[in-house]
């Protein structure tokens, strides 16, 4: 059905909400309230199993989404979907600030040092509140980096690489 080229992850499905079919979203976006004017999406399974979904509610609350949809009406239908995510169709993708990027951009970057050693390639985001870390990743060895600007000195997506400034205690090399 989609393609991760053609559709982007907008939400985390946590967990059910209620008997009914609700869903608990953790927002992957900057703005939460663009699932309230979505009207379809799709749900996408951690196995990659796929849903599409016409959206009946959406509420936004305390940092979380709480997402109905026609197709799913109970706890069970719910279940399979946990640990999946909320995907719409990059066409429908916002335009972010200069020196902000999406998650799903920076998924996968080859990751250097200024002077130009190889460190691994980011595996996962964690939102930590504060700040993003990324979870770079070189083999069996994992490094948490965090995603701040006195850290990161270049994003370049069209050549899939991200450098780092090295500051003391940051990585043990």
């Amino acid at each position: 059905m989609t393609s991760d080229q053609d559709w982007i992850a907008i939400g985390a499905i946590t967990k059910p909400f209620g008997l009914k079919g609700g869903l608990k979203i953790h927002p992957l976006t900057a703005d939460p309230g663009r699932f309230r004017r979505l009207t379809t999406t799709v749900l996408e399974a951690a196995d990659g199993m796929q849903q599409t979904c016409t959206v009946t509610e959406a509420r936004v609350e305390n940092g979380s989404v709480t997402l109905f949809c026609r197709e799913i009406e109970t706890i069970e239908q719910v279940e399979r979907f946990v640990g999946g995510t909320v995907r719409i169709p990059r066409s429908e993708v916002v335009n972010l600030p200069k020196d902000s990027y999406f998650r799903h951009d920076l998924l996968g970057l080859k990751v250097y040092l200024e002077d130009g050693r190889y460190l691994g390639e980011i595996q996962e985001i964690l939102p930590t509140g504060g700040n993003d870390v990324l979870v770079v990743r070189d083999g069996e060895r994992e490094r948490l980096i965090p995603a701040i600007k006195s850290v990161v000195s270049e994003v370049d997506l069209p050549r899939k690489r991200m450098v780092l400034r090295l500051m003391k205690g940051l990585l043990d090399l």
